[in-house]
């Protein structure tokens, strides 16, 4: 499941509980639940929730976060 796996990586960078309420809250405004998230779905989602994570990570970090998470769905992360 992909949201799980979205789950793990960020909790090391933002908390267990920061990444799960920022997951469902995008998945909220992107009309959907974390449990359908698709490998399509994934670029939108990561550019979506880029500005945010910009706020915990930099823009930098959030920058690479956001680009791994897209990538997440063909299993090309680094972490």
């Amino acid at each position: 499941m992909l949201h799980k796996k979205i789950i793990d990586y960020l909790t090391p960078l933002l908390g267990e509980a920061t990444a799960n309420n920022l997951l469902r809250h995008y998945c909220l405004r992107m009309n959907m639940t974390a449990d359908s998230i698709t490998a399509s779905h994934l670029p939108e989602l990561a550019n979506a929730m880029r500005p945010m994570l910009a706020v915990w990570l930099g823009s930098a970090g959030a920058s690479q976060v956001a680009d791994e998470i897209a990538q997440m769905g063909r299993g090309a992360t680094s972490k």
